[in-house]
Parts: structure tokens; sequence; C-alpha cells
């Protein structure tokens, strides 16, 4: 019995130490480790040539298309073509590996990035038409502690991706996760619409993804053990590890307040939405809105309120009852309209529309009784002026005024009919003094001559041919 169990200890020994093994092989990072691939990947990647300063610009402009129109879609494909990530990461290796030259030039280029986005994206949402601050655009002026862990994490993932011998796809992941670019678009959206707390927000954004990408490019090359650069002076290294540790405290520390924000925000939401919907309650009154609005200093939490006014008695009871949601009494604004305030309401938005379709039909009505006065005293005037024309020109049968639509003109037109066609002096001496009987003195004047109603005569039939004969 003794040897059979000597013999399952052994055997459970074993198993957990082939398990062991197993974990240790599946967590070695070093084993599959390109080091002299991964180092020359990111020192191409660092400089900003022409073609990555171009293509810079044109994934400046993508994102702002989508950040303008609260296209995600775009956004991401932006992301996906933005050549930011090279001098972040670059930074990162030059600390890991003390290159001094590299972190110089990769700070020289993220400088040289940044400044070509902000001012690409400033002249586009200068020009653009739409300009309103979209929830795309409101999502990156606020970053929290959460922020930095989508950073950090997603730094490391791209470092230790990159840093196999088999390169994966998660590269493309980190770009759209750390999310380098959008901020710097809404930066410059900030600076073009003049809203400095929009500015602000998402630069502390762009620090905290910059930062903190490169701290874990920094950590991962240090734990791989790439080779370092010989230093002469160990206190300097040591020196600049302690820079690297005091910048990521003060980046981490103001995203720790709006991570405490952000929770006291939604807290505070929960906790207000339940009081409403729990204690809100009363046999002739009922809530028809509310509005919550959160701050360190002074929450707000407005209620409306239709049916009958509530008590004194009654509002304060429901202050007494916050203090059991942790809500501050003072926080509770109440709206209250009475049902007799709201027909009267009703009534008066009702009587208000009428009285402006009244107001346009009547002013309809005026308008055409005006077209009409205006078409009778055209046909007066024809009348006279007609009188008048036949005693100085026979030949003259009547004459019309048309004016407005009929005239297809702003003035008056005249349309003369004549019995037969008057001869030129004739003629002129009609229009002359036409335009000055009329007052028109460049009115168009028409003239037409009567059609002939005589019946034609018959046309005689022509006489067969007779046949010959044959």
């Amino acid at each position: 019995m003794e040897v059979a169990k000597d013999k399952d200890g052994g055997g459970l020994a074993a198993a957990i130490e082939r398990t062991l093994r197993r974990l240790r092989m599946l967590l070695n990072l070093r084993g599959d480790t390109d080091e002299a691939g991964t180092v020359e990947t990111i020192r191409r990647n660092v400089d900003f040539k022409s073609a990555n300063a171009w293509t810079l610009v044109f994934a400046i402009f993508i994102a702002c298309v989508g950040l303008d129109t609260n296209n995600p879609v775009v956004i991401i494909g932006a992301m996906l073509i933005s050549p930011l990530m090279g001098p972040v990461v670059g930074m990162g290796l030059g600390l890991g590996t003390n290159d001094s030259l590299l972190l110089k030039r990769a700070l020289r280029n993220l400088g040289f990035a940044v400044g070509i986005a902000i001012a690409t994206s400033t002249v586009y949402f200068l020009l653009s038409p739409l300009g309103l601050a979209r929830s795309e655009i409101l999502a990156l002026t606020r970053p929290t502690f959460f922020d930095v862990i989508v950073a950090f994490f997603g730094g490391a993932a791209g470092i230790v991706a990159q840093s196999r011998k088999t390169r994966g796809n998660a590269i493309a992941g980190v770009a759209i996760a750390t999310a380098l670019m959008p901020p710097l678009c809404t930066t410059g959206f900030g600076i073009a619409t003049g809203q400095p707390t929009y500015v602000l927000g998402a630069l502390y954004l762009f620090l905290i993804n910059s930062v903190f990408i490169c701290i874990a490019t920094f950590l991962f090359v240090r734990y791989l053990r790439f080779a370092k650069v010989r230093i002469e002076n160990p206190e300097r290294q040591r020196r600049t590890e302690r820079w690297i540790a005091g910048i990521a405290v003060l980046v981490v520390i103001p995203s720790l307040l709006l991570a405490w924000q952000l929770r006291q925000e939604s807290l505070f939401a929960n906790r207000a939405t339940s009081f409403i919907e729990k204690e809100i309650k009363f046999p002739r009154s009922f809530v028809v809105d509310h509005e919550i609005k959160y701050s360190w200093t002074k929450p707000v939490l407005s209620v409306g309120i239709l049916g009958d006014t509530l008590s004194p008695a009654q509002i304060e009871t429901l202050k007494a009852k916050m203090l059991a949601y942790d809500l501050p009494p003072e926080a509770l604004e109440l709206r209250q309209t009475s049902l007799d305030q709201d027909m009267d309401r009703r009534l008066n938005e009702k009587l208000s529309s009428r009285d402006a379709a009244q107001k346009i039909a009547e002013t309809q009505v005026a308008q055409l009784e005006a077209k009409l006065r205006a078409q009778e005293l055209d046909r007066e005037l024809s009348a006279r002026i007609t009188r008048e024309v036949q005693g100085l020109f026979p030949q003259a049968e009547d004459v019309l005024v048309l004016a407005g639509a009929e005239a297809d003109s702003a003035g008056k037109r005249f349309r003369i009919r004549w019995k037969e066609a008057p001869a030129p002096a004739d003629r002129q001496r009609f229009d002359e003094f036409l335009r000055t009987r009329a007052e028109e003195a460049t009115a168009p004047i028409e003239h037409t001559l009567r059609m002939s109603t005589a019946t034609p005569p018959p046309t005689a039939k022509k006489a067969p041919t007779p046949r010959k004969r044959r």
C-alpha cells in the first residue's frame, strides 16, 4: 500500500512539474524574440520623411471627416493609416536601450508630426460647414484612468507583437485602441471653434496615450533584455529613469481624479434615477421629465411635475428621503405645473397658432383682392383708350392693357388689334400717343391684325378630261 501511495505521489508531482514547465514555455517571451529585426523596424519607422508626412496629412483629413460626421468607421480607417505610432515606440526603445540619439530623434519627429496634425485639423475645421461637437469629439475631451490602462496594455501588446519572429496583426489593433491621432484632430477642432476646454482635454488624452505606450515599450524592452548602448555615466541613466517615473505619476494623477469624477457622476445619476422612480409618486401628480447634472460643488436633480401642486410638507418629505439614496437634499429642484396652467398654456398655443393661420389667410385674401382690383382698373383703362384711339385711328379695332402675370413682365404691355394693316407712319404715331396717354414710356406694344371671318369662296371643280377612244 505504501509503495502504491509513493507511486501516486510521484505521478502527481510529475504532472504538476509538466504543467508548470508548459506554463513557463507558454509565458516565456524571450524564446521567440527577434531583437535585430525589431530594432531595425522601429528605427526605420521613427523618421518622418516626405511619404510619412503626406500620409499623416491624408490620415488627418480622413479622421477629421469621421469626427465631423460622427462616423467611427472612417475614424478607425484613418488610425490604421496614421504613422504616429513609430516615433512613440521609438522613444520607448531609446529609453530601454539607453540610446539617447534615438530618443532625441524620436522626440523631434513626434513634435514635427504633432504640429502637422494640429495645423491640418485646424484648417479643416475652419473650412468645414458643419463644425458641431458630436459624440465622437466629446468622447475625446474627457480622458480618465481607464485611458491610461488602455494605453499601457496597448503599448505592451504592440511591442510584444512587434518583437516576435513571426509578427501578427496586433499592431493594427494597437493603433486603433490607443487612438493617438483623433485627440490631435479634436485639438484642431477646439482651436478652430475657440473652445479651450476641448483643446486641453484632447491634448491630455494624447499625452496619456503617448507616455504610457512609451513606458510599456520601455519596460518590455528591458524585460526582453535588448542590447543597451554603453553608457559611461550610470548616474545619468538612473536620473533618466527617475524622470520617467515622475512623468508617469504626473500624467496619471489628473486621470485618477477624472476617473473618480466619472464614477461619482455615474453613481449620482443611478441614485437620482432610482429616487425619481420609487419616491416621486403622488395620486394626482406625476413626473413628466427630469434632468440630472453632476458637479463636485453643486449637483442638480431637476424634476418636472404635472398635476396638483405639492405642499411644502410633501417637498420636505421628498428631501428627507433623498438622504436614504445618498443624495444631497439641496440638489432637488421641482418645476411644478398644475393641470389648469397646462390647459391654459395649450389653449394659448392653439389660439396663437389659430391667430397666425388667420393672419396668413387674411393676407392672402387681401392680395387676391388687390390683384382683382388691378385687373379691373386695367380693363377700364383698356375701354377708355379704345374709345379715344378709334376717334384718331379709325382702322384700330381695340386696345388691350396687360399687366402683372399676364404681361410676363414687371410693368404694363399693350396689345393693339387693327382692322387692316396701318401705314408705318400711322403705327409710329400711334405708339407715341399710346405711351404718352398711358404714362408708360417704355411699355412694349404688340400689334396684331384682325383675322378675316368671311367664308372663302368655293373652289371650282376641274372638269374631267375626256377619255380618248381607241
